[in-house]
């Protein structure tokens, strides 16, 4: 009788205990969202198993993050991250902007709009990409307001508002920051506009992260800004 008793006593904790621990297996009552995904309870993990039409949508993991926390009841969606995400073996649509894009060396390109004094977005056949000028960088004028950070951006913003031709030069062995942003040099009406910011002494330091092509006139541009009292170099 006290081995019956025993017993029914550790059933009834492994029993609460499950109930207030379940497994990572039974975390989730198995209904998906309108994504078709869930939240796996234990880590808030995103598991997308069956992906929606609504899903589809999505061309990059940014995206579905948006839609996940735009849909989704879960308290999770508050802290989730692109990189909690499991897309279960699906793949995002082609076409999609990626590590190994498929642009070409040059592209002709149309001024979009300004961003600050050394990144700008521009469209090529149709689609618009936000760009980071390779090598340069300006004094902050976006989330940040540094010193020198407005006069760096109405140079730049000036440059390509009154260019009649744009090419973008793409260059080095990522085509893409990370923050997806496109990585090129800027010929501004067959002048290379990274040139003529530094010249100008709007250039602060060097946006080096790999051997590029046209290294050298930018070095030199910086020389000459520093030597003759440039823009911030006053």
């Amino acid at each position: 009788m006290k081995k019956l008793r025993t017993l029914l006593v550790s059933f009834t904790i492994f029993a609460l205990f499950l109930a207030i621990f379940p497994s990572q297996s039974s975390a989730h009552s198995g209904r998906l969202d309108k994504l078709g995904g869930h939240f796996r309870n234990s880590d808030c993990s995103y598991l997308l198993h069956k992906p929606t039409s609504l899903a589809k949508k999505a061309k990059t993991k940014a995206a579905l993050l948006t839609l996940i926390k735009k849909y989704s009841s879960n308290t999770c969606k508050n802290n989730l991250t692109t990189s909690k995400i499991s897309l279960e073996g699906y793949k995002l649509p082609s076409g999609t902007v990626t590590s190994k894009p498929t642009l070409k060396t040059k592209y002709t390109a149309t001024f979009s709009k300004c961003t600050d004094g050394d990144t700008a977005n521009f469209k090529i056949k149709g689609k618009v990409y936000k760009t980071r000028f390779l090598f340069i960088d300006t004094p902050e004028y976006t989330t940040s307001k540094e010193k020198y950070g407005k006069e760096a951006s109405n140079y730049t913003c000036s440059k390509i508002k009154k260019a009649k031709k744009i090419t973008l030069e793409l260059d080095g062995k990522d085509k893409y920051d990370k923050y997806g942003r496109l990585l090129a040099w800027v010929w501004v009406d067959g002048k290379l506009l990274q040139e003529s910011i530094t010249k100008a002494g709007w250039v602060e330091d060097y946006y080096d992260y790999g051997t590029y092509r046209h290294e050298s006139k930018i070095r030199t541009a910086m020389k000459y800004a520093k030597k003759y009292h440039k823009g911030m170099y006053k």
